[in-house]
């Protein structure tokens, strides 16, 4: 396992010759700690596979995801302009997190790097666990909003009302949130969205991925998102629950301790920044 300056530990493909269930604990350790791991080696749709089915309970289909469950992530040249398949184009892709639409989004996101592309294609990362803190300390009026029951409305007819923050049960948190035509915001929430935003952008920090280089993120607590490129990008996504090895408990810690409470609890506010930076928790 290697460290980088983005923080984020990475687990060397090549090197996974360890019993199945320590390699598990070690990843889970990471992603408790940290909501985000990283994976090198990554050389094509075999390994991906072998990373899904060793942290994944079981790999979800998506509307755009092959026979064996993993989508292909590319400019197809004809879907990025349609309505919720902007990921299929080579422009900005707000940050988000994956299938807000459904009861209970997957809590794993693996994406694995193919092919960078010739020039941008960044992937845009946001850490939710800083940005709930953010709101809790510096705007208290936006967290109340936007934990509404009823904030948003995502997807389309057989979408759902839902929170964007997500006050859990023993003080524990989830994030969910898209940004495109298939989401709508209670006029209160909307008119939170600023404060929401600047939050993000705060705590936004970007990272090219090289080829065979992977991400593995917690759907419930990171955001993530794509700069424009050109050239040909390409990425497989695996989606599922996470494996109970992994001992991920539901969402995320609130980033302030019982006794503090939540407005009293603001992180810092660090400067934007983009390009390798520390994701931590506040």
């Amino acid at each position: 396992m290697t460290s980088n300056t983005l923080g984020v530990d990475f687990f060397a493909l090549d090197s996974w010759t360890e019993p199945p269930g320590e390699l598990r604990e070690r990843i889970g350790a990471t992603l408790r700690e940290r909501g985000i791991a990283g994976l090198t080696g990554a050389r094509g749709r075999h390994d991906a596979l072998k990373v899904a089915r060793l942290l994944l309970a079981e790999l979800h289909p998506h509307r755009d995801s092959g026979p064996d469950g993993l989508t292909t992530i590319r400019d197809t040249g004809r879907q990025g302009h349609r309505m919720g398949l902007a990921g299929l184009g080579h422009s900005d892709l707000a940050v988000h997190t994956e299938s807000s639409q459904l009861p209970s989004p997957p809590r794993l996101v693996i994406l694995v790097c193919l092919q960078p592309g010739r020039a941008g294609g960044e992937s845009i990362l946001v850490d939710g666990r800083a940005v709930l803190g953010e709101l809790a300390g510096f705007r208290p009026a936006a967290l109340e909003a936007l934990s509404a029951p009823r904030a948003a409305y995502f997807g389309g007819a057989d979408g759902l009302f839902a929170p964007v923050l997500e006050d859990l049960p023993s003080r524990r948190w989830r994030v969910r949130l898209r940004q495109d035509e298939l989401a709508r915001f209670s006029p209160e929430a909307q008119a939170q969205m600023p404060a929401l935003r600047t939050a993000i952008a705060r705590h936004t920090v970007s990272v090219r991925l090289t080829a065979g280089q992977a991400i593995l993120l917690d759907n419930h607590r990171f955001l993530h998102g794509r700069a424009a490129f050109t050239g040909e990008r390409l990425l497989l996504r695996a989606l599922g629950p996470a494996h109970s090895a992994l001992g991920l408990e539901p969402g995320f810690a609130a980033p302030w301790s019982a006794a503090e409470g939540a407005k009293d609890s603001a992180c810092p506010a660090p400067a934007g920044r983009t390009g390798p930076a520390a994701v931590k928790p506040c």
